[in-house]
C-alpha cells in the first residue's frame, strides 16, 4: 500500500474529501515525503478520498513529478499551470466540498500538541478560504500522524543500511580528529564524508569540554583541547535519518570523572531497554534510566536537562512524540516505532556527556540498530 493509499484509508475514517498539500519552495516537508522528490516550484498535492488523485505544478517540473509518480505505483493525474488564474480554476472544484484536511495543527500548545502538521501560510489559508469560503477546513494531523509514526518495513531497513555507514564514519573518527582542529572544521570533514555516502540528515553538533554541556550547541570556531569531545550527528542517503551520539575522549587516559559518568549512562540505557516493548508506557524507558542514574549516584533532575529520546524518521525529529518520564502512563509505545535513546549527563560551564542510539520498538522488545562504545573512544 502506497503513502496515498494510507491516506485514503484515514480520509475514510475521518469522513473527510480530501487532503490538499500546497508547497512552495521547501515550504512543507510532506511534498518530498509524499512524492519522494524536491519539487520547487509552487504546486499542489490532492490526495482524494475517492482515489481521484491530482498534482497541479508548473510546466517545466510536470515531467518529473509524472515519472516519479509512475514509479511509486501511484495513479494520480499532473496538470501544468502558467499562472494564477489556472490555480485557482484548477484548486477550486476540488476543495468546494464540505470537508477538506489541510497541514495546520489546531492544538500546538497542548500536551496532545499538533505542531508537527503546522505548514500552512496564512495567506495560503486565507487564500483557499476565499476560494471556497463554504468548505470547512480541518487539520491534517491525524493523518500525518498515522502516516509517519509507524514505519513500514521498507523504512526500518532503510534506517538499518544508513546507521551502518553512520558508525563506520564514528569509527573511523578517531583516525583523523586532531587537538588544534576548531569545532567547525571537525563539523565541515564531518558532513563531507556523509555526503560522500549519500547526505546529511541535520547539521552535526561539534561540542568540546565546556560547549558539551550545552546539549544544542551550534559549533564554533574553538580549537579542540584534551578533554570531552561529544559529536551528535545524522545521515540521510535516502528517506531516513539517522541520529547518533559518541562522546570521545581527547588526549590521554580519561579522567575518573568522565568514566564514571559515560559508564553510568551505559548502565541506565541497558535498563531502559528492558522496558522498550510495544504495549508498554511510552515513558516508562525514561523512567527506569532516572532510576539507574540515581542508583549510580547522579543527580537527574539537576544533570540530565532533556527526554530520554525522541520519533525518528523522515525528520531527525520526526511525528510520533517521545519518551519523557513525566508524561501520562496511557501513552504506549506502538510497534515499528523508531526513537531515539539518549540520555546525558552535563556539567554547565565544565563538560558533558551524551550516548545516543536508535531503536525500533517491537512487540516482544526492541531492535537496537545503533551502538556507542562500551568504552570511550580515545582520539
Amino acid at each position: 500500500m502506497n503513502l496515498f493509499e494510507r491516506a485514503m484509508v484515514q480520509l475514510e475514517r475521518l469522513e473527510v474529501d480530501g487532503w490538499l498539500i500546497p508547497c512552495s519552495e521547501g515550504s512543507d516537508v510532506h511534498s518530498k515525503f509524499m512524492l519522494d522528490l524536491e519539487v520547487h516550484i509552487r504546486h499542489y498535492i490532492y490526495v482524494d478520498r475517492g482515489g481521484k488523485h491530482k498534482v497541479f505544478t508548473c510546466t517545466m517540473e510536470k515531467p518529473m513529478v509524472e515519472k516519479k509518480l509512475s514509479a511509486m505505483g501511484v495513479d494520480a493525474q499532473v496538470e501544468a499551470y502558467s499562472g494564477y488564474d489556472d490555480i485557482i480554476s484548477m484548486l477550486k472544484p476540488l476543495i468546494t466540498k464540505p470537508k477538506i484536511a489541510l497541514n495546520f495543527g489546531e492544538n500546538v500548545l497542548t500536551r496532545e500538541g499538533t505542531g508537527f502538521a503546522e505548514y500552512l501560510p496564512v495567506g495560503e489559508f486565507r487564500a483557499l478560504q476565499k476560494i471556497a469560503p463554504n468548505t470547512q477546513f480541518v487539520s491534517a494531523a491525524p493523518i500525518i500522524y498515522d502516516l509517519r509514526t509507524i514505519k513500514t518495513p521498507e523504512d526500518i531497513q532503510d534506517l538499518r543500511e544508513t546507521v551502518k555507514i553512520n558508525l563506520e564514519i564514528l569509527e573511523d573518527l578517531p583516525n583523523w580528529v586532531k587537538v588544534g582542529m576548531t569545532e567547525n572544521e571537525v563539523k565541515r570533514e564531518l558532513e563531507i564524508k556523509y555526503l560522500r555516502n549519500g547526505g546529511i540528515g541535520f547539521p552535526a553538533i561539534v561540542a568540546n569540554n565546556a560547549n558539551a554541556a550545552d546539549p544544542h550547541h551550534n559549533g564554533s570556531d574553538k580549537k579542540i583541547e584534551p578533554g570531552v569531545l561529544l559529536i551528535d550527528s545524522g545521515m540521510k542517503p535516502r528517506r531516513m535519518c539517522s541520529d547518533i551520539t559518541w562522546t570521545y575522549w581527547v588526549g590521554g587516559e580519561p579522567s575518573e570523572a568522565f568514566l564514571n559518568a559515560y559508564q553510568a549512562l551505559q548502565y541506565a540505557k541497558d535498563k531502559s531497554y528492558e522496558v522498550v516493548k510495544a504495549g508498554l508506557p511510552m515513558n516508562l524507558p525514561a523512567i527506569k534510566c532516572r532510576e539507574a542514574l540515581a542508583e549510580k549516584g547522579y543527580d537527574h533532575e539537576k544533570l540530565y536537562i532533556h527526554s530520554l529520546g525522541h520519533s525518528l524518521g523522515f525528520n531527525v525529529h520526526d511525528v510520533g512524540g517521545g519518551m519523557r518520564a513525566k508524561m501520562p502512563d496511557t501513552i504506549l509505545q506502538q510497534e515499528n516505532m523508531i526513537i531515539t535513546n539518549e540520555p546525558g549527563l552535563y556539567w554547565v560551564n565544565e563538560w558533558g556527556v551524551r550516548l545516543e542510539d536508535d531503536l525500533v520498538i517491537k512487540k516482544d522488545g526492541m531492535e537496537n540498530l545503533s551502538y556507542t562504545p562500551k568504552d570511550p573512544l580515545v582520539i
